[in-house]
């Protein structure tokens, strides 16, 4: 009689492991979905996108100050060129619009709570580059109020863009 009753104690506590082990199980799976879920998008509408058009950016900058940027005197709104203008105004301008656009439209995506000062200065930068574009059209130059972060917003958005990915992919090959 006692070694039935053990036998069905075991049973049950073998039962009752391998149920409570199968929720913890499903819980991780459940967590690890939520959070590739949430990387995907982060990935998807935010970084992906701020990262390529960055690194288009910086190459165009690049290339500029390698052959015919003017220096800092020209760029200045007194001393601007018609070239550094259509340069500024048909590419630069237009971009970085569309960077803080993103920003905007996504900070729900945003992997820090607050949105991060490069971040911050950037998208003031651009609102501020509005205003001189205003004023010019009035005859009126003007330096920008806020000026562009620079390697801080370039560093920060390749840093977290590949943050993600890296995390990305070590939740897929632990999902495969």
């Amino acid at each position: 009689m006692t070694a039935a009753v053990v036998a069905a104690s075991a049973s049950v506590v073998v039962a009752v492991l391998a149920f409570v082990l199968n929720q913890y199980g499903q819980g991780r799976r459940e967590r690890r979905h939520a959070r590739l879920s949430r990387l995907n998008s982060q990935l998807r509408e935010l970084y992906g996108p701020l990262n390529a058009i960055v690194d288009a950016n910086e190459r165009i900058w690049e290339a500029l100050r390698d052959s015919q940027l003017p220096g800092s005197v020209e760029r200045s709104p007194a001393g601007q060129t018609a070239g550094w203008r259509r340069w500024r105004d048909e590419v630069l301008q237009p971009t970085n619009r569309q960077m803080r656009d993103l920003i905007f439209a996504h900070a729900d995506l945003l992997v820090e709570t607050a949105v991060p000062e490069p971040l911050r200065d950037f998208c003031a930068h651009v609102a501020s580059q509005e205003i001189v574009r205003a004023a010019e059209a009035e005859g009126i130059h003007q330096d920008a109020l806020i000026q562009h972060p620079g390697d801080a917003y370039v560093s920060y958005v390749r840093s977290t863009f590949l943050l993600l990915k890296k995390e990305q992919d070590q939740l897929l090959r632990r999902a495969s």
